[in-house]
């Protein structure tokens, strides 16, 4: 035993760091708050006052960032996964025609870094300020042992509600109606486990511009995850959506089925834009096309699914919303995605 005696710093775990970071994060945290919020933060649970609904439902959701702190921590910049998170997790819950009302985040690391959960906390309180979110708790955790230096694993929850009537099920949605992409801003959270290994194999780092991309690729592999609340809450004012579904993990193929309540798709590949960190990846790595369509979005963040009636019309306030959105494909009878 050390002549002092062991102590919890000794082993590995500041509450001075964990104290330092809070305080550094406080204040964005707060500014998220309206008068839903109960309380304020400090307690051992937030607390959200839910009222103005009649049947009310609650939809909630958990994910996480996953690798994407690789990158961050070898390129030095943490700045844009406070919106991965937020924005993820919030497009889960539009996803069931729910609205995305509290958010709750989770960060922990081998050694804390007050200074970096503060970059990563205060831009998830900004992504929430933005979209009405209440960011109402969190925890930070410092576990050596767990995780090795400089090693951060970031994981969100959000919760949302609408009336039982508004809930989409993609039950409604029939063969022939139109399916629309809204576009991705890139990687969005996944697939990062086989692009960054695609760069490592080919020698290149995070901070070259390979072509063709027009920027280095931590650059690329780090813009932040894209939201759709906005553009989604407008279409649906006007037009009945009758199926959505967030393209993450598992791509277009994993997806789109989660919407359509057992009816397929059938998409056209060239009526989208695909980014160009796509095309660099499948390069490099010489990665079948299918295996792309499985891990990745390839451009398609987000997809909504109208009668063909409403197809142009939703096109178009979608792209008031300055959001460049296409008809990828249709809803057909036969399960499963295939692609023209």
């Amino acid at each position: 035993m050390p002549e002092d005696g062991h102590s919890y710093e000794a082993a590995g775990v500041s509450i001075e760091r964990g104290d330092r970071a809070a305080a550094l994060m406080r204040s964005a945290v707060e500014a998220t708050h309206g008068p839903e919020v109960v309380g304020g933060t400090g307690g051992f649970a937030g607390l959200y006052a839910l009222s103005g609904m009649e049947d009310p439902v609650l939809a909630s959701t958990m994910d996480g960032v996953g690798t994407k702190t690789v990158v961050a921590r070898e390129v030095g910049r943490y700045d844009t996964l406070g919106a991965d998170i937020v924005n993820h997790c919030a497009n889960d819950v539009l996803a069931t025609g729910a609205r995305p009302l509290l958010f709750l985040d989770y960060l922990a690391s081998g050694r804390l870094d007050p200074e970096a959960v503060a970059v990563v906390v205060r831009g998830a309180a900004e992504v929430c300020k933005e979209l009405g979110i209440s960011l109402i708790g969190g925890e930070t955790a410092e576990m050596p042992g767990m995780y090795g230096e400089g090693d951060m694993e970031i994981v969100g929850c959000c919760v949302g509600a609408c009336e039982r009537s508004e809930v989409v099920t993609g039950e409604e949605v029939r063969a022939g109606d139109a399916v629309i992409g809204l576009p991705s801003s890139g990687l969005h959270t996944n697939g990062y486990t086989l692009a960054r290994k695609v760069i490592e194999d080919a020698g290149i780092s995070y901070s070259d511009t390979p072509e063709p991309l027009e920027c280095t690729v931590g650059e690329a592999y780090l813009e932040p995850h894209r939201a759709y609340v906005r553009e989604i809450e407008a279409l649906r004012e006007t037009v009945e959506v009758r199926g959505m579904a967030h393209i993450t993990g598992g791509g277009l193929p994993g997806n789109l089925p989660r919407s359509p309540g057992g009816l397929g798709a059938r998409l056209d590949a060239s009526s989208w834009e695909e980014p160009a960190v796509f095309t660099m990846i499948r390069s490099l790595g010489n990665i079948p096309e299918d295996e792309m369509r499985r891990v990745f979005n390839l451009g398609v963040g987000f997809c909504v699914v109208v009668s063909a009636a409403d197809v142009d019309q939703a096109l178009g306030i979608l792209r008031e919303m300055k959001c460049e959105a296409w008809r990828i494909g249709e809803a057909v009878g036969e399960e499963g995605v295939r692609f023209a």
